[in-house]
């Protein structure tokens, strides 16, 4: 039997920011424990409220942070000799009064903590991040609703059903598919701008043919941000696709979802009116989510169990993949 030359295996883990944590899941105080790009790894905040990624295994003499250790002030504290490290992983005491051992260095991560999520930068070269994430504007907008799950994929295949625009007819329903923008790239960003209808419930109203326009921006391999709007309601939302590596072989997927609290509620159903806005807003999120949350879902058999086919035998109707795929080769560099 011949093996398929353009059958590969990408890299697992991408030089990138990664969503670790939702902001609202970390304490003050407190240590969890997680995988991240194939290590074993702790995430705390110091009692002033920064948080920190370090690995998970003191440098002294093996213990693991999270199981007996604790937040000193600004420091975690090892549970099997006292030793403490600031948030740059250095060792600033230990547990008999001495001088710290310059070799006890704890690994830490890059953090930026931003629009509701604790990010985490990691590059296999240990190089630091040269470039950021946006911090969004949030005023005007609901809270953010979130979820996630854990699946076998790999980032850069999650991240590319930006530009694969023949998907959406096949497996979310959409037809009459425009390109309003053709996609284009800025350094670690990819962005463009589709349009596209199908039937849909989101706004409460079931079986209403709406029409859809989409913003995408990537930045890098592990945050999918969308602008969406929907004309015929004049609802604006934003969707969230964050990607993150933990063995080599399954992503921890999370996804997010906002709506624009500015809006005409006549535009749905005059009757809607009368109802008060925080209420309506309640419900038009939690279907915005609903529905969110099952099309993502419609893609986990795919990337469950697909393979990355490289160079792949493109056709009109494809979008630009082979753009992305350009744009994807720089966070293994």
């Amino acid at each position: 039997m011949v093996a398929n030359s353009r059958i590969l295996h990408l890299p697992p883990y991408p030089k990138s920011w990664y969503v670790v944590a939702l902001s609202t899941d970390i304490k003050p105080g407190t240590i969890t424990e997680l995988q991240f790009c194939g290590q074993q790894t702790v995430l705390y905040r110091t009692q002033s409220g920064r948080a920190v990624l370090a690995e998970a295994f003191c440098p002294h003499m093996g213990a693991h942070l999270a199981h007996g250790g604790k937040i000193d002030g600004e420091s975690i504290q090892c549970p099997f000799h006292g030793f403490c490290f600031d948030p740059d992983g250095k060792c600033v005491k230990t547990g008999y009064g001495t001088k710290p051992p310059p070799q006890a260095k704890l690994k830490t991560w890059p953090i930026n903590e931003v629009n509701g999520v604790i990010m985490a930068w990691h590059d296999e070269a240990g190089t630091a991040p040269d470039w950021n994430v946006p911090t969004l504007d949030w005023e005007g907008w609901t809270e953010t609703k979130f979820a996630d799950w854990r699946l076998p994929s790999h980032p850069q295949e999650i991240a590319e059903n930006s530009a694969d625009i023949g998907h959406f007819r096949h497996v979310h329903g959409y037809d009459d598919v425009k390109v309003f923008e053709e996609a284009r790239t800025e350094g670690p960003v990819l962005f463009g701008k589709y349009g596209m209808s199908r039937i849909a419930s989101f706004v409460g109203v079931g079986g209403s043919r709406v029409h859809a326009e989409f913003n995408f921006y990537e930045y890098g391999l592990g945050m999918a941000y969308v602008e969406a709007f929907v004309p015929k309601y004049g609802l604006h939302s934003r969707h969230f696709v964050y990607p993150m590596p933990i063995d080599g072989k399954d992503v921890q997927l999370r996804i997010a979802v906002s709506v624009k609290e500015a809006f005409d509620p006549g535009k749905i159903n005059p009757l809607l009116r009368i109802v008060p806005k925080k209420v309506l807003l309640y419900f038009i999120l939690g279907g915005y989510y609903r529905e969110y949350k099952r099309d993502v879902s419609d893609d986990f058999k795919v990337w469950s169990n697909k393979v990355y086919i490289h160079p792949p035998a493109l056709a009109q109707g494809d979008g630009p993949v082979v753009l992305y795929r350009k744009w994807a080769a720089q966070f293994y560099q």
